[in-house]
């Protein structure tokens, strides 16, 4: 049912409604016709827009960890795993199963650009410690669903 899918899965929603407008707009024409094209598209980056926000949160999330991870300090730990708390809280909201997927795909790429964004960040936290960027989590470590790294 489609309401369904728009309460499940808003950004299969916004992908499957921009397709369903474009199907609707083909052979509409007229200077008082609605511009198909540009409110599938419209619809489309809806979601795209939620795929940066999850993609983001993510990457924010691994950061946090690697220093975690790094760290030989007590000081700074509570503000990093506050922020995973904070980032994954707000994953919950907008995480559904196509961006889940989406995001798994991209997970390597997501652990090479938060690993040179802790990397610049961590050095002038513990200048000498070591730093192991080739460290990785697996989604569901990152979302704190199993073997929580920060637990």
């Amino acid at each position: 049912m489609p309401s369904d899918l728009y309460d499940s899965d808003f950004y299969l929603w916004t992908q499957a409604q921009a397709d369903a407008l474009r199907a609707a707009g083909k052979g509409q024409r007229g200077s008082n016709a609605v511009e198909w094209e540009r409110v599938a598209e419209e619809v489309e980056d809806l979601g795209k827009s939620d795929l940066r926000e999850v993609r983001s949160y993510v990457a924010r999330i691994i950061e946090h960890l690697f220093k975690l991870a790094w760290s030989r300090n007590a000081d700074p730990r509570s503000g990093w795993e506050a922020e995973i708390a904070r980032f994954r809280g707000e994953l919950e909201d907008t995480l559904s199963a196509s961006l889940r997927r989406l995001v798994e795909e991209d997970l390597e790429k997501l652990h090479v650009r938060a690993a040179k964004v802790a990397t610049k960040a961590f050095e002038g936290v513990e200048p000498d410690a070591p730093t192991d960027v080739t460290l990785r989590w697996s989604l569901p470590q990152i979302l704190g669903e199993a073997d929580d790294p920060v637990a």
